[in-house]
């Protein structure tokens, strides 16, 4: 399989590293007018399966190439396949595989926080203020991550699971692990939550659990 990446910040490109070096994947492709030293530049998307991106511009670039797009975003927009491939996606993920989630939340130096509530995150992110919101329709709180560092979290009954990592490497393997959950029709990361999972763990993330 041949996949090709829309480049528009560092989640893009790093989500090409991981790409690279996964098992069913052929070929990582660069999307001109963007430029490459170690992959193939195309302008054009003959022989691609499907277009990696972030950011609101992905889904209008990926129709006017004409490819199926596995997006950051939170929305099925027109021409996404895949939605969700964000550390937001990747908490939902994380909480769709317990029984009775009671936290779904996300720090990231991206990310704005607020006074809802105090989260304990896993060091070196730590305590941090979180804004209650809505993601794609399910509730998930927000922290601002103080350093370069993320973390992802989701407390269930009689246990707790987390991911903490380098920010923008999370954000990239959030996105390039979207492509374990393109199936016949567009749907979310955390609706095929368990290969995702396992994803992402494949290209480095680590998660951690305890009571």
């Amino acid at each position: 399989m041949i996949v090709g990446i829309i480049v528009s910040d560092d989640r893009t490109i790093r989500s090409a590293h991981s790409l690279s070096a996964h098992p069913g994947v052929d070929e990582v492709v660069v999307f001109a007018p963007a430029t490459s030293r170690n992959l193939r530049v195309v302008t054009n998307a003959t022989g691609v399966r499907v277009a990696f991106g972030a950011g609101p511009d992905a889904p209008t670039r990926a129709n006017h190439l004409g490819i199926p797009l596995i997006w950051d975003g939170e929305t099925a927009d027109e021409g996404v396949v895949v939605y969700g491939a964000s550390p937001q996606g990747l908490a939902l993920a994380l909480a769709a595989r317990e029984a009775d989630p009671q936290l779904v939340a996300v720090a990231h130096p991206g990310l704005d926080g607020g006074s809802h509530q105090q989260v304990r995150f896993p060091d070196p992110v730590g305590r941090r203020g979180v804004r209650d919101g809505v993601y794609s329709g399910k509730r998930v709180a927000t922290a601002h991550s103080n350093n370069q560092f993320a973390a992802v979290l989701t407390n269930g009954v009689g246990r707790r699971v987390t991911i903490v990592d380098d920010a923008e490497f999370m954000s990239g393997v959030a996105l390039a692990a979207g492509l374990a959950a393109l199936e016949d029709q567009p749907g979310p990361v955390w609706d095929s939550a368990l290969p995702y999972l396992r994803t992402v763990t494949e290209m480095g993330l680590v998660m951690a659990q305890g009571e």
